[in-house]
């Protein structure tokens, strides 16, 4: 074999080499660890979500999720998972949270897992909602399933796995119809 034909053998199982590996590079890129700012921008969604409703800042709430999302909540009121559009689960929220004289969402121990552009937050939440000294606490266990988007991290389901309740759960009527009245 000529030096020029060696020279050009090569080439080829340099080139055929390089195209084999990129499926492979494409793949790592996708599955590639989360780094340490995308745990903290997740970790800021889970929390956000939760402050940000008890503060009623329904834009900032919104800025977390993705345009569909679906909640499970079957452990708190039965029924099952929904998938809805983020505009219409914060109007729900704002037909609900409204009424209540304060809420609070303490969530706390956010895990997150995942690679590329997938994740998982697992987290505590105690959720405590009041009328004058009427409340309704419940303790739970979230998890959110989160993905990554141009805007950053969003959230597109969210589960709750109650652990206990403390107090009134009759307050949640109450307060859907503070908001009802207010709204007349």
């Amino acid at each position: 074999m000529s030096p020029v034909t060696r020279r050009f053998v090569l080439a080829l199982v340099v080139f055929a080499a390089t195209l084999a590996a990129l499926p492979a590079l494409s793949t790592m890129q996708s599955t590639a660890a989360l780094t340490s700012e995308d745990k903290t921008a997740i970790a800021e969604a889970v929390a956000g979500i939760g402050l940000y409703a008890d503060l009623r800042e329904w834009d900032r709430v919104k800025s977390y999720f993705t345009t569909r999302v679906t909640t499970d909540y079957s452990s708190l009121f039965g029924g099952e998972a929904a998938t809805s559009d983020r505009d219409a689960l914060i109007a729900q929220w704002q037909g609900l949270l409204p009424g209540f004289d304060a809420t609070q969402h303490l969530i706390t121990n956010i895990v997150v897992e995942g690679a590329g552009n997938d994740a998982v937050a697992r987290s505590h939440v105690r959720a405590s909602h009041w009328i004058d000294t009427r409340f309704w606490t419940v303790g739970a266990s979230y998890l959110h399933r989160l993905v990554r988007t141009p805007e950053g991290w969003r959230v597109s389901a969210i589960s709750t796995h109650r652990l206990y309740e403390e107090g009134d759960r009759a307050v949640l009527a109450a307060a859907a119809d503070r908001v009802e009245a207010a709204a007349k």
